[in-house]
């Protein structure tokens, strides 16, 4: 292993954090394999691994890369060309560009190292951050790539196709922010393609070139507009050309101008660059200090109110609404209070609405959700969570765009954060001035902790500076916004946004007109909804309203007197039955009206699919016919009498079937609370056995890859063995510790008695050599001596051989047994006796040249 402390540190051009689980480990041989070695860039590698395995990808890495591989270390400083590898039990950060590691909190519900290394990454290096999502179960990674998204950063993702689990892929590409979709062999030359563009080799940025970019910027912002109907010109120039610079990157164009031209003919980029200046980053419970700060500060003096309106302005993918709608619940309970909540949430962006309306999460997305609140809140769906129903109901999603819709008013709650970074200064103030007139008196602002009120800070007062929480100070005079013009237009094009005081002159003139004619035409009349709530008042309507003590309501029947309000409700239902127009005529003896006789005129009206109801109140003096007087007094008391008769019945109804409800309903109250709490705690154990056994599975699968290399190791070792010892034709025989036979080579069959099926027996119970009787012997004193013994021995067809018989040792050099050995001999015997006789003659000759020497002298 390297040591990764080094005199000089190189520091890469780029960080790559590369997210694997199941089925990651051929996807990163494939990844690497294609990686040049000296890219200056730095890989973290962070995988799902159990925490008693000890891993063993550095071994299996090093065959397809020479860039130096390094298990991670506390401290460890990130250098180029180099390969990091997450340790078992651990989570890794990065900070400054060292490594750091943090111990797994077994109390978490989701452990998901991936996430949490890509959010720091994001942070630390923002646009020199690369984050690769490769084969894996689940979701983790699809928060991480949202941070590093929002800093600048570029994503690639393995395709659905070569991945063997498609999970992780597929949950990160349904966020629509990934930048590469590849197999892993190909994505080395995407990404050298991406690092050595000319933004980046010359470290000159498009957003430091951008005042001589000013006109092309605005012919991309053009063409964004006639393409979308937003005009991004009212962004924040830096935002827009960090953005920019990234496609234009990714799309190999030279400067912005080719970029232009692409722009212009494909219809996919467009879409593409729409949805790159759209990335809204959002999460539940993001920034939790600022959530419990409102919760404390605000929600829980909303929710002693009868209603709750809240708006959430550039809501996204919906995390921030749910989160403040369950807070909000949270409170009423916490309370006991009936309240009723109103969530409005609004975005420019139709994609996001739709996932947000749905209410789908997957598993990475909800790790910053407290367990009891998602066992209460969501339901366990595959693949992620569900929100409960419950709460979807509470929420409005629509589509809204802030520069040019009107707002909703009468809010308790503004909630607009980390939307203003990305708008010119002007374009913020003009959306505040319009944020105060939605507030009602008392109403509450919530932004972003890096945003501020600016020129309206005279306008609201400071609950927490901090988490910048406001509250609406009665009083405020904020500027009247008319106009907003469009980049590159003058004096046409222009498009209205809300003026906080009204509408075009035109409408108010028109507006003055109707009212006019109304109380010229009309007499005294009142508009209710279908809940009996005041809508409008026409004309003097004091002389039939009774304001009662106590709470005022706006129900018309309870600012009426108690006679004339059963005629005016009892015309109210007739009329809710199908009726259009009905009249109540010469009701006389009214308390309130002594010799008048009033008649009630009622008509049904519908405006945009909503029924409201239109009563008028006419007045004149009673008959002075007394018979006439005594018939309608008459008449009139009869219909009070049935009327009261017919009630009474009903409430006597009404009572005995509540009763008998009530009692019904507390029987199964209570059946419901015992059988939904052993579901809550049978269902919390299940989550928490399932995903420890997913968990557990990609652990498993892994260790499965890394065991399957070594079998294939093993095997190719094997086969290697197997013909050495066939091609050399040495007799082997093996034996355990306990002399049994572990494996014979093919020439041992042939020379002695052993077959492969004695494999297994005792040696002593075999007749193996009849020329060799020691061989028992000589095994056993090896084994006691654990010396080598030595033997020729003569074969029955008359072949000599040589045996040697040694102790089997391990790799750690433990005696595991003995091994024998037989080498055929014969040719080298024969040999050796042909050398002996030639020698022998050759003696002779010499012996006998010798003595004819002699005798000739």
């Amino acid at each position: 292993m390297n040591n990764f402390q080094s005199d000089k540190t190189v520091e890469p051009v780029y960080y790559v954090g590369v997210g694997a689980s199941a089925g990651g480990l051929e996807a990163l041989q494939d990844f690497f394999r294609t990686m040049p070695d000296d890219t200056g860039m730095a890989f973290v590698v962070i995988q799902h691994l159990s925490p008693d395995y000890k891993s063993m990808m550095d071994e299996l890495l090093a065959r397809y890369t020479k860039m130096a591989i390094r298990v991670a270390e506390d401290g460890m400083e990130v250098e180029a060309n180099s390969i990091y590898l997450i340790p078992p039990r651990y989570n890794l950060m990065i900070f400054h560009g060292k490594l750091y590691l943090e111990e797994y909190k077994t109390q978490k519900v989701h452990n998901l190292p991936i996430d949490v290394f890509f959010r720091t990454l994001a942070t630390d290096q923002g646009k020199k951050a690369v984050a690769v999502v490769l084969s894996g179960t689940g979701s983790d990674g699809t928060q991480g790539i949202r941070r590093i998204k929002e800093a600048g950063g570029m994503i690639m993702v393995q395709d659905e196709y070569s991945a063997k689990f498609d999970g992780m892929p597929k949950s990160s590409i349904s966020t629509g922010l990934v930048d590469y979709i590849l197999p892993p062999d190909k994505m080395g030359h995407e990404l050298l393609n991406y690092i050595r563009h000319p933004f980046v080799q010359k470290g000159k940025s498009l957003e430091e070139n951008l005042p001589e970019n000013m006109d092309t910027l605005a012919k991309i912002n053009l063409i964004l507009r006639n393409y979308s109907g937003i005009d991004f010109s009212y962004y924040k120039e830096n935002t827009v050309a960090r953005r920019l610079e990234r496609r234009v990157s990714i799309n190999r164009c030279q400067k912005l101008e080719d970029y232009l031209e692409l722009l212009t003919e494909s219809d996919k980029e467009k879409d593409i660059l729409y949805r790159e200046l759209l990335i809204g980053v959002t999460g539940f419970f993001r920034d939790m200090e600022a959530f419990e700060s409102l919760r404390k500060d605000v929600l829980s003096k909303l929710v002693q109110g009868d209603t709750i309106r809240i708006w959430s302005a550039g809501c996204s993918t919906g995390e921030e609404v749910y989160t403040l709608a369950m807070l909000c619940l949270e409170e009423i309970q916490k309370n006991n209070t009936e309240c009723e909540l109103k969530i409005f949430a609004t975005d420019i962006d139709r994609h996001s609405l739709d996932v947000a309306s749905q209410g789908f999460y997957p598993d990475s997305v909800l790790s910053d959700v407290h367990p009891e609140l998602l066992t209460k809140y969501f339901k366990k769906v595959e693949n992620g969570y569900l929100v409960n129903e419950e709460v979807r109901k509470m929420v409005v999603f629509a589509t809204h765009n802030l520069l040019k819709d009107p707002p909703f008013s009468k809010l308790n709650l503004m909630v607009c954060r980390n939307l203003f970074i990305y708008l010119k200064p002007n374009m913020q103030q003009k959306i505040l001035n319009m944020f105060y007139y939605s507030l009602s008196p008392g109403g509450y602002l919530f932004m972003g902790s890096s945003e501020s009120l600016g020129d309206m800070s005279e306008g609201f007062n400071t609950i927490s500076n901090k988490w910048k929480i406001y509250q609406y100070k009665e009083g405020f005079q904020p500027n009247i916004i008319n106009k907003t013009q469009h980049l590159g237009a003058k004096n046409q094009d222009q498009e209205e946004i809300w003026m906080p005081g009204g509408r075009e002159r035109k409408s108010k003139q028109t507006g003055k007109i109707c009212d006019g004619v109304m109380q010229a035409a009309m007499p005294p009349s009142v508009v209710i909804d279908g809940q009996d709530h005041i809508i409008q008042v026409i004309n003097d309507m004091n002389p039939f309203f009774q304001v009662k003590p106590g709470q005022f309501s706006q129900n018309l029947f309870s600012n009426l007197p108690s006679d004339l309000a059963i005629y005016a409700s009892g015309l109210v239902r007739r009329l809710r039955q199908g009726q259009k127009e009905l009249a109540y005529e010469n009701i006389a003896e009214l308390e309130r009206h002594p010799g008048e006789e009033i008649t009630i005129e009622g008509r049904s009206i519908l405006v945009d699919n909503v029924r409201y109801y239109l009563l008028s109140f006419i007045k004149k003096p009673a008959n002075v016919k007394i018979t006439s007087s005594e018939e309608g007094k008459g008449g009139i008391q009869e219909e009070m009498s049935q009327r009261i008769k017919e009630l009474e019945k009903e409430l006597q109804v009404s009572r005995e079937n509540l009763q008998a409800t009530v009692e019904e309903l507390e029987t199964s109250n209570e059946e419901l609370q015992s059988s939904n709490e052993e579901l809550i705690a049978s269902n919390e154990e299940l989550q928490s056995t399932n995903e420890e056994l997913q968990s557990v599975n990609e652990e498993l699968y892994t260790v499965n890859s890394e065991y399957q290399n070594k079998i294939d190791e093993l095997t190719q070792s094997n086969n290697d063995l197997y013909n050495l010892l066939n091609n050399t034709e040495v007799g082997a025989i093996y034996l355990d510790r306990k002399l049994c036979i572990r494996r014979i080579t093919p020439i041992v069959s042939k020379l002695t008695h052993i077959r492969e099926s004695d494999v297994g027996r005792p040696i002593s119970h075999i007749a193996t050599l009849p020329n060799y009787p020691e061989m028992l012997e000589d095994i056993e004193q090896v084994m006691e001596k654990l010396r080598s013994v030595e033997r020729e021995i003569p074969s029955e067809n008359g072949s000599i051989w040589f045996s040697r018989v040694r102790p089997y040792r391990t790799s750690y050099n433990a005696v595991e047994g003995v091994l024998i050995t037989f080498i055929d001999i014969t040719k080298l015997k024969k040999m050796e006796t042909e050398l002996a006789e030639s020698r022998q003659k050759l003696k002779k000759a010499e012996n006998k040249d010798f003595h004819s020497s002699d005798q000739q002298e």
